[in-house]
């Protein structure tokens, strides 16, 4: 299966924003953490005085007494439902106006369940996490097995869950089960990311299993993950396209210096902004992403270039713009500000224009893709027929060596002949 090359290893700076103590909720790592800070989502915090983390402890405080307002409206809402828990009841205006204001962290779980339709798609399937789990154990491909197995540590060290063996074995479960369920894809880095963030906000395998599946499905991202990766790749032309519209200054300056889009924001997409971004900005991602669909990456992905566009801007060449890449999403510390940047700063991005656009770009890669293979099948056929030739032309100069030498033996009862 395909490996993605930009999902490498996590990097160790602070994911989140508001705090907790060290002793708030469960902890299967080791017992050395002494005073170390987390925050609400259980990532470990950088020290005071680190330049980011600062930036975290700041914008938090700056906007707790927004986020209490927001609560209270959502807790209004949420006592309207038609059914307990069945928030798709909600007029989709209403609803889309409160993903994009972000969740409580207390209601994620609940809300994700029933956007993304978990509960329906459990009840549907033939066979339950528990019997998938199971067939995993005894039928995952060696070599899937391995490359989860490689990823599991990588995968988010700085969250205290994933630093023991029991994070990690959950982790491993939702991995290996989602490799049986989806045969085409079996495992690609990135995948871990997203797992293992279904798993912190569903907490339990099952719920985080089946979250996923519908996660991927809901997004219709499936070929992200498979061999080739032809879909990312047409999605990256599809978002390049996109820059030269709605970012045209950007789109134009890392072009003149020689840098693809694909080589900054393939990872972003393929980890829906899991490992890139702090966690509390991810997770707004995620609240709107799951209702409005794939069309919130490329929104995102534009909120993030817009955010930064004077420091892009100010990057002389190719050295420092490639070197100042990964800053840009890890300090999109204020999530509300890039949510706002994502929406209301790009009017007019339509769906069906943007279906048409990644349709477009994914038949060019197509098209490409197969005369590449043309090009190859053909070199492999003139390369066989050259040693077909060369081994022909050995023959004949052997044989004009050597012309007493024997025929090929014949066996006596089929050359006719008999003893005498």
């Amino acid at each position: 299966m395909a490996s993605a090359s930009t999902a490498g290893r996590v990097e160790d700076s602070a994911r989140g924003a508001t705090l907790s103590s060290d002793e708030e909720g469960g902890d299967d790592g080791d017992s050395s953490e002494g005073e170390e800070e987390f925050d609400a989502h259980g990532f470990a915090l950088p020290p005071q005085g680190d330049t980011l983390g600062d930036s975290f402890r700041r914008y938090a405080a700056w906007f707790e007494a927004k986020a209490q307002r927001r609560r209270g409206r959502f807790e209004k809402h949420r006592t309207r439902l038609p059914a307990s828990s069945e928030w798709v009841g909600l007029p989709k205006k209403r609803l889309k106006a409160l993903l994009r204001k972000g969740l409580p962290q207390e209601h994620r779980r609940e809300v994700w369940i029933s956007v993304l339709g978990v509960e329906e798609r459990r009840k549907r399937s033939n066979h339950s996490y528990e019997e998938i789990r199971a067939r995993a154990k005894k039928e995952i491909a060696f070599k899937t097995g391995e490359e989860i197995e490689r990823d599991l540590q990588r995968t988010f060290p700085n969250h205290r869950r994933f630093r023991g063996s029991e994070g990690q074995g959950q982790l491993r479960n939702v991995l290996t089960s989602y490799a049986i369920e989806s045969p085409r894809v079996q495992y690609c880095q990135g995948l871990n990311f997203i797992a293992a963030l279904l798993l912190i906000v569903m907490e339990d395998e099952d719920t985080a299993f089946w979250a996923l599946v519908c996660a991927i499905d809901t997004l219709g991202v499936e070929r992200y993950y498979t061999e080739g990766m032809t879909l990312l790749r047409a999605d990256m032309r599809a978002l390049s396209s996109l820059m030269q519209k709605k970012c045209p200054k950007v789109a134009r300056h890392l072009a003149t210096n020689g840098i693809d889009v694909m080589a900054v924001c393939s990872e972003w997409f393929i980890t829906w902004y899991a490992k890139c971004m702090p966690i509390s900005t991810t997770l707004r991602v995620w609240d709107t992403l799951f209702y409005e669909g794939f069309k919130v990456l490329f929104r995102v992905a534009v909120g993030v270039f817009k955010r930064v566009e004077n420091d892009i801007l100010k990057c002389p060449d190719f050295d420092d713009l490639m070197e100042q890449a990964k800053d840009w999403p890890r300090g999109m510390v204020q999530h509300n500000e890039l949510l706002k940047a994502s929406f209301k700063g790009i009017p007019g991005l339509k769906r069906k224009d943007l279906l048409k656009a990644r349709d477009d770009a994914l038949c060019a890669v197509e098209r490409e893709d197969e005369e590449q293979q043309k090009r190859l099948a053909e070199h492999r056929q003139a390369k066989a027929a050259a040693a077909a030739a060369a081994a022909a032309a050995k023959a004949a100069v052997e044989g004009k060596q050597s012309p007493s030498s024997p025929g090929p033996t014949v066996p006596l009862e089929r050359s006719g002949l008999t003893w005498s």
